[in-house]
């Protein structure tokens, strides 16, 4: 058995999903946060533009998106937009967002209701379920500049915000010290229920997402730049510094590394750092949504273009999809930004669960919120047709480069497993969800009400060669499908040869048979016809007679003509995949292949190969080959095929595995030191951050 190796919308959510156009929200109106109630209706909060400035509103619409039931301006005589959005258990509204207004409607009493600084300021709002201001005020002081991004409530009634700022933010007495930095920090800012005074009000922590737990202890998390700003971590954290970070950004007189994400809880007076951690690969990470679950674990979401980012192998997607290049500067990078969700432990000293969520363009996820059996839910924008979750969307309809298209998207609540991903019309606003009682979600920009429709038996259509969840496929690629009740239970391999039906099992492609290498209960593996090059896309159908209730259920892939993987060691499915291991001295990480050294052992730690010598790995997914394989067939002998090429220029011996179906390939890579190496096969990188071979 192979292992491992501003409209608005109704979606309905079928096997191909439909659209539904709803009644239009006022003109020029920017949603950019939503919530909503036990009951259904929708809160809204964003920017609108009834002239050249831009106000900040509220909405609370009917449960199915055709009614405003109130609307509520928040406007001075300067631009003004609400950024974030949370709802009290009495159902009243809080906001928070940024002015440039020195005339903003602050109500008497308020902790801040005048302002001078003529920059951008700060403010919170609370409405009451009716839509009438309770209290609105400024915040930052006297700093130059302030943006509230993010807010939490907590049943008594205080708001929590954070965000950005910009000189002298006032702080409580004995506030726990952050990180300091001479452009900018972050702020955590507790109000009271009447917006009066701030219990709590601290910089350096937070910044871009923020949470309270019931024991009053609060979460935030943010992004820096690193080395010029620090945040002071604790020592059994995940990660106590900061990784060595690539250069994001470039100019003609400076390299700046890119954004270092970090997490921190406080306990609830604010004078105490209960845990704080960073938690990035080296390029980096960007938050944008934080949940804190009953047991304290928190969930934290947003996007990252780390090749490294820290994931594990049992989450759904642990290998990085993109294609970096190098720039001309040393070390910087531009790599696709992937969307990610990472679960860490309640002492912040490990991860629970971390998966990325991205293809091999740029997506990003803008926003989550967690449904009541613990689900996941995520919105963003895409632009990858290999964007995971698309295996009910026709090819044609997916998100490009030149086209990309929000989506919603559902995790299970331990991040292995994926429901089919939503596809909505693209916008520039960053995407905000929210979940109701029964599950379905409420999404904006575009607003939109989403159901997913039910897994199928089939739960993950993976590459047999390192466990990748793939919508693409190339001809003669090794696949294992995995699910519930698939087949008999009892593992069971062919007697001989790679028969078109087996165990009462047959897939088929566009009606062309597929080749089956193993069933079970809970795994298919087979290959795919090469008879399917040259198509653009193609409908798998799995069938299996021989249980009850029979699977007959369809999936349409993309045909691409190479999908190169290699093939992993079981240890790159026990561990961290990015967890940093100490080997004879040597402090490495990486994806560990299925490599065997010059004498035919498997490479590993504590069995290296010899520096000068040449180890073997094994691939899949390449293509037709020079050979024109034909499908099912076995190799007889190694035969010279296309050959892959290593993170230099030079190319490597590449030959067909006697023995073994046709489809895979060996590789021998000469070896001088420990390290990750990257290849490619023809002008197609091996999926994945690159191999880990250990040399003495």
């Amino acid at each position: 058995m192979l292992r491992g190796l501003p409209f608005l919308l109704l979606v309905s959510q079928a096997l191909s999903g439909t659209v539904q156009s709803l009644p239009a929200l006022p003109p020029a109106t920017f949603v950019t946060a939503i919530q909503v109630d036990a009951a259904g209706y929708i809160y809204i909060a964003g920017e609108s533009y009834p002239g050249a400035t831009g106000h900040a509103f509220v909405g609370k619409l009917s449960p199915d998106g055709s009614q405003v039931i109130w609307w509520t301006k928040l406007a001075g005589s300067a631009n003004d937009s609400a950024a974030a959005i949370a709802l009290g258990s009495d159902i009243s509204v809080y906001v928070t967002g940024s002015t440039f207004s020195t005339d903003f409607p602050t109500t008497p009493g308020s902790m801040q209701p005048n302002s001078s600084v003529s920059g951008q300021k700060g403010f919170v709002a609370k409405l009451s379920p009716n839509g009438t201001v309770l209290y609105a005020t400024y915040i930052g002081g006297s700093a130059t500049q302030t943006n509230g991004a993010a807010i939490a409530v907590d049943s008594s009634g205080d708001a929590f915000i954070t965000g950005g700022t910009y000189g002298s933010f006032p702080t409580s007495p004995g506030a726990v010290a952050g990180g300091t930095s001479v452009d900018n920090t972050t702020f955590v800012l507790e109000l009271n229920p009447a917006a009066s005074g701030a219990p709590v009000a601290i910089t350096g922590f937070g910044g871009s997402a923020i949470a309270v737990d019931a024991q009053g202890n609060i979460y935030a998390a943010g992004a820096i730049q690193f080395p010029s700003s620090a945040v002071p971590t604790t020592p059994r954290a995940f990660q106590t510094a900061a990784p060595p970070l690539a250069f994001c950004y470039e100019s003609v007189s400076a390299q700046f590394p890119c954004l270092s994400q970090h997490v921190a809880k406080i306990d609830p007076t604010g004078t105490k750092l209960i845990y704080a951690t960073y938690l990035n690969g080296s390029g980096g990470a960007t938050p944008s949504a934080l949940a804190v679950d009953p047991e304290g674990n928190i969930i934290v979401a947003g996007s990252t273009s780390s090749i490294d980012y820290p994931t594990t192998p049992a989450a759904y997607q642990p290998e990085y999809f993109g294609s970096p290049a190098q720039n001309a500067i040393p070390y910087s990078w531009e790599a696709p930004v992937s969307g990610y969700v990472t679960k860490l432990n309640a002492d912040g000293s490990g991860l629970i669960w971390s998966t990325l969520f991205g293809g091999s363009h740029d997506d990003a996820v803008t926003s989550m919120a967690i449904d009541g059996a613990g689900n996941i839910l995520l919105a963003g924008h895409a632009a990858s047709s290999d964007l995971p979750g698309l295996w009910l969307v026709s090819v044609d309809s997916r998100p490009t480069a030149s086209n990309p298209l929000n989506f919603v998207a559902r995790l299970s609540p331990d991040g292995s497993t994926l429901s089919p991903t939503e596809l909505l019309p693209y916008s520039t606003v960053p995407v905000g969800v929210a979940v109701r009682a029964d599950g379905t979600a409420v999404a904006a920009s575009p607003l939109a009400i989403l159901s997913f429709s039910t897994i199928g038996r089939v739960t993950a259509i993976t590459d047999s060669a390192d466990n990748a969840r793939i919508v693409s496929v190339a001809p003669g690629q090794l696949l294992t499908l995995l699910g519930t009740n698939l087949a008999p239970p009892d593992p069971a391999y062919p007697p001989t040869g790679f028969p078109a039906a087996f165990n009462g099992v047959t897939v088929t492609f566009n009606g062309i048979p597929a080749p089956l290498l193993y069933t079970s209960g809970t795994q298919v593996n087979l290959q795919v016809p090469y008879e399917v090059a040259g198509l653009f896309q193609v409908t798998m159908q799995v069938s299996s007679q021989f249980v009850s209730p029979t699977v007959s259920e369809s999936y349409i892939l993309a045909i691409v003509e190479r999908q190169p993987s290699v093939f992993l060691a079981a240890s790159a499915f026990s561990q961290p995949i990015f967890d940093s291991a100490v080997c004879n001295g040597q402090t490495v990480s990486g994806l560990q292949p299925l490599a065997l050294n010059a004498d035919g052992t498997q490479n590993s730690c504590a069995n290296p190969a010899v520096s000068g010598s040449t180890v073997t790995i094994f691939l899949n997914g390449l293509g037709v080959t020079n050979l024109a394989p034909a499908t099912g067939v076995i190799s007889s002998s190694a035969l010279a095929i296309t050959p892959a090429a290593g993170s230099g220029t030079h190319l490597l011996p590449t030959a067909t595995l006697p023995g073994s179906i046709a489809s895979i390939a060996q590789v021998q890579i000469p070896v001088s030191s420990t390290g990750s190496i990257a290849l490619q096969v023809g002008t197609f990188l091996v999926r994945g951050p690159g191999i880990l071979i250990w040399v003495r």
